[in-house]
């Protein structure tokens, strides 16, 4: 699988890291930072597609319907004839939660913010294994 376009693979790769990493420092004090913590989770599954989209595509989702990167996603999953597709699951759980943790008028519970962090962790490791060549060449 080759990379169309490292440079921006990179760029979009290291604003995932960089969320997914600030994301497991601030969780160290959830109660300080729970919205923030589930913020990161989110946007680093969505620059981390950003990165396979780019990397594959040439182009990054845009547009304010995430869904419609995980059909991109998904789709690119089945061109490669990818039997592993739990990632889109994980991504698509986390993009359905995106609003409420953004914009809900309530408190993001526990459970949704620990499930938060566990998708995009699950995101993540799916992302950087299947997708290794893409994420890397960019090195």
């Amino acid at each position: 699988m080759q990379n169309v376009s490292p440079l921006l693979t990179a760029h979009y790769r290291d604003k995932a890291d960089h969320c997914f990493n600030a994301m497991k420092l601030l969780a160290e004090d959830v109660a300080s930072f729970r919205t923030g913590i589930g913020l990161l989770a989110v946007h680093s599954a969505i620059s981390l597609n950003d990165a396979i989209l780019v990397g594959i595509t040439g182009k990054r989702g845009k547009g304010e319907d995430h869904q419609i990167a995980v059909r991109q996603l998904e789709r690119i999953c089945n061109e490669l004839k990818m039997e592993n597709k739990k990632g889109v699951q994980y991504f698509s759980w986390l993009l359905s939660k995106k609003s409420d943790i953004a914009y809900g008028e309530r408190r993001i519970e526990d459970p949704v913010l620990m499930l938060s962090m566990d998708r995009a962790e699950k995101f993540v490791n799916w992302a950087y294994t299947q997708f290794k060549e893409v994420l890397r060449a960019a090195e």
